[in-house]
């Protein structure tokens, strides 16, 4: 299941060293990483510039093995708690380009999430553009909301249609707040009464 951009980014210390030992092919930097014990003693070997690029040009060919959008998504996660090249951040604008050239649905929305600057955008901001230049429909503008627990913005999106076919969607606004939900029903049901043909005599 999908989780909020707040849980995915919340990188614990066993996690940073897993990733660094899965992606390194040298025995040296892995016995290196097993020595560390505190956070102190991890951010102080990630602090020599020369191992830290080392760790990141495994980093980098671990990213461009990856697949599918899970497993990108999992190493720009990783790579961003740990790297700060420009290199790396021209790579990842060279990404945002590409991947917004195609459909963007809500798995490609959680990759893009990692390849932009949270603080230089609101959430608000960031959907209204995937919607008005990207043209990300508005179910899919709803799903993304409801993944970043903005439930009220997600109810605006789903007012804006006429019906929603999708149970699970509506289902997953209702357990984020009954009042958006059934307001959104007494909308939908409003619009079907408009759409009534007058008997004819």
């Amino acid at each position: 299941m999908r989780k909020d951009y707040k849980t995915v980014n919340d990188i614990q210390l066993g996690e940073k060293k897993d990733y660094l030992l899965k992606i390194s092919r040298r025995k040296e930097l892995k016995e290196l990483i097993f020595d560390c014990l505190t956070n102190k003693q991890f951010e102080l070997l990630l602090s020599d510039e020369k191992i830290n690029k080392l760790f990141y040009i495994d980093a980098l060919k671990a990213l461009y093995k990856a697949t599918d959008y899970d497993s990108l998504e999992y190493h720009l996660i990783m790579m961003n708690s740990l790297f700060k090249y420009q290199s790396y951040i021209d790579l990842k604008k060279q990404l945002l380009e590409k991947i917004c050239k195609k459909a963007i649905t809500i798995n490609e929305y959680c990759v893009l999430r990692q390849l932009i600057d949270y603080q230089a955008i609101s959430f608000e901001d960031l959907i209204s553009k995937l919607h008005n230049y990207y043209e990300v429909e508005y179910e899919e503008c709803a799903r993304i909301c409801l993944l970043e627990d903005h439930y009220h913005l997600a109810y605006l999106y789903l007012k804006k249609l006429e019906d929603c076919q999708d149970e699970y969607l509506l289902d997953l606004l209702c357990s984020f707040s009954f009042y958006d939900y059934a307001s959104l029903m007494r909308h939908y049901a409003k619009n079907k009464r408009g759409y009534q043909l007058a008997p004819t005599h």
